[in-house]
């Protein structure tokens, strides 16, 4: 059998393990859906030499795409070391450790390219197919052939792994293949949802939860989704940059040269007035417009590789308050300018990069900065845009400036990773 789940092994998969923690518990309940995210598990192994060396032999399967019996004279070795006394026999304990890791990695790792904005355009679909369980599940087999957006609210809680030994997998598809395939796309399968008690030989005791019919407890989840979600940069609480239509102070860079022979910017570029939202479009409904440009929706994030192949997380998180949970904009930005903050990011004019000391946290950041110089279409004033985006968060400006020059100059800090042609 090979340990691959169907492919050989690949960076997505094996990075998503490899960032795992390792993470000692007495039941497979102490940990719960999107925590497998973050943490190695093998319930009952307590000592973290016996799981670090059970993490090491699940890891040479992933990576070198060994086989069940490999893994099995590996998971020996360990167990001979140790002395472990584990639950269950031999055959059955094995395959539930390597299976369950192999597969859930390659549906994180799955999911993590499926995020890819320039993907989702062209394969836009997801179909859920169903395995070839010796036992097939009633339920899962319904599920066979559902064919749903990929930002569809039912992927959230039914992306296989569904259940212990699931072999189900989510497809990716274009309008083409839908067709092809004689699939059609939607309505979602009503969701009917049931208590399960769980952990009852946890050293803390039963507890219910509440799941999907036909999803075992614990796989109500996207793997490798909340990593996206965590990813997402955090509105900045110190906001330093200048309002767009005051005259700027130019804020000092540390680590990098200040300034560098600049030249003259790109001269401002013709943008349609429909680019703007109506004037009084509330936040909330701009915010899913712009996390709409880069594939991301207000329930899942979406990875974004910029012009120079940098990548950046974009969800709804970016807009959200911390304390409220309600949208926020950052002090520069109005909602129906949120287009050309888009406009930035996606087709900035310039990128420069700058070391900037954070008092806060006793070390200088490195912050990238995406500017955008546009003519909006029956505007007499040019428009700017600024995305700044470092490990402490981000923050944003848009505004049209009659000396927008003068303005995009102030901010030309650091060095310069980018320049648009003319």
């Amino acid at each position: 059998m090979s340990a691959s789940h169907g492919s050989l092994p690949f960076k997505e998969q094996i990075d998503f393990f490899r960032d795992k923690v390792n993470l000692p518990t007495s039941s497979w309940a102490d940990i719960y859906t999107t925590d497998h995210d973050y943490a190695f598990v093998v319930a009952g192994a307590v000592k973290r030499d016996l799981l670090s060396d059970l993490r090491g032999a699940v890891e040479k399967s992933i990576a070198n795409g060994t086989t069940l019996e490999q893994f099995r004279k590996d998971f020996d070795q360990v167990i001979g070391k140790h002395g472990w006394q584990y639950r269950g026999e031999r055959g059955w304990r094995t395959n539930v450790i390597l299976e369950t890791n192999l597969r859930q990695s390659y549906n994180a790792g799955r999911e993590a390219q499926m995020a890819d904005p320039e993907l989702r355009k062209r394969r836009p679909y997801g179909v859920y197919r169903h395995g070839d369980s010796a036992h097939p599940r009633p339920m899962h087999l319904a599920w066979n052939g559902t064919t749903l957006p990929l930002d569809d609210a039912w992927w959230t809680t039914h992306s296989p792994s569904c259940g212990w030994g699931c072999k189900c997998k989510k497809f990716m598809l274009s309008a083409r293949d839908v067709e092809r395939q004689g699939l059609t796309i939607g309505p979602a399968p009503a969701i009917e949802w049931e208590d399960r008690v769980i952990g009852k030989n946890s050293p803390n005791g039963p507890r219910t939860v509440r799941v999907p019919k036909g999803i075992d407890p614990g796989f109500e989840y996207a793997p490798g989704q909340s990593r996206l979600a965590n990813s997402v940069p955090q509105l900045r609480a110190r906001d330093p940059l200048p309002a767009p239509s005051a005259a700027p102070v130019p804020v000092p860079a540390t680590g990098l040269p200040n300034r560098q022979p600049t030249g003259p910017l790109p001269s401002p570029r013709p943008v349609l007035a429909k680019r703007l939202l109506p004037a009084k479009v509330p936040a909330s409904k701009a915010v899913t417009q712009f996390l709409g440009e880069f594939g991301a929706t207000d329930a899942a994030p979406a990875v974004f590789r910029d012009v120079t192949g940098d990548t950046l997380v974009v969800g709804r998180e970016m807009f959200t308050d911390a304390k409220t949970g309600t949208i926020a904009l950052a002090q520069q930005l109005k909602a129906r300018e949120l287009p050309l903050l888009a406009e930035a990011i996606k087709t900035p004019d310039e990128i420069w990069a700058r070391l900037e000391w954070h008092p806060d946290l006793g070390k200088a950041v490195l912050r990238r900065r995406y500017l955008a110089h546009v003519q909006v279409e029956g505007k007499a004033a040019p428009a700017v845009a600024v995305f700044d985006q470092g490990a402490d968060g981000w923050t944003g400006a848009t505004g049209f400036v009659d000396d927008s020059e003068q303005y995009l100059e102030a901010l030309r800090l650091g060095v310069r990773l980018y320049q648009r042609t003319e």
